[in-house]
């Protein structure tokens, strides 16, 4: 294993435990908190825009189709940077896919993880190297945003937060399972040599 491919390891794992920490948030589980949801971002948002002025309606369908742009957006960007081999390019997929799950922490908990994947994505996009992939490669390798923005557009609609962290999960699973089904590049080198 290379340290490039070591780095890897650190960081989409470093991704991941910050996702699990900042949905799970146990500095945000309290009696009140953990019963209901409305303390969740994306019903606490077209609330704040309704007491300016707007709609509750147009403004609870305004904040769901601008989250299901971000994670379709950030699928699509993260793909189009494995494609690509940049860097750069992945940390702005990820990070717009991270947009899309912080509507689902209570407000100051997106604000912390927002922040904390920005540190981590930027870390990853500045130390670890990309090359470029085959469209199958890059499809599979971005699973779980992939997933998620299409779990979102289906169950979004049923204003559910609950099915959307299992969307989440769920998307996580495949990715996990997808990834380890995918033989890597040096096993099939090592077979076409032999």
């Amino acid at each position: 294993m290379t340290r490039n491919q070591r780095l890897l390891a650190v960081f989409d794992l470093a991704i991941v435990l910050v996702f699990a920490l900042f949905l799970w948030a146990p500095w945000d589980r309290t009696a009140v908190a953990a019963s209901s949801s409305s303390t969740m971002a994306w019903l606490a948002l077209p609330v704040m825009l309704a007491h300016h002025g707007m709609h509750l309606e147009f403004a609870t369908i305004i904040v769901t189709i601008s989250a299901l742009a971000a994670a379709a957006l950030g699928a699509l960007l993260a793909i189009a940077a494995r494609l690509r081999g940049n860097s750069a390019l992945w940390a702005a997929g990820a990070f717009l896919f991270g947009c899309s799950v912080a509507i689902l922490m209570p407000l100051w908990t997106a604000i912390g993880f927002l922040g904390a994947l920005l540190l981590v994505v930027a870390l990853r996009a500045r130390f670890v190297a990309m090359r470029p992939v085959t469209a199958l490669a890059a499809v599979l390798s971005e699973l779980w945003p992939l997933g998620y923005a299409a779990g979102f557009a289906a169950l979004a609609w049923r204003y559910n937060p609950q099915l959307l962290l299992k969307a989440l999960v769920i998307a996580l699973g495949a990715s996990l399972v997808a990834r380890a089904l995918v033989p890597s590049q040096r096993a099939a080198a090592i077979e076409n040599l032999s």
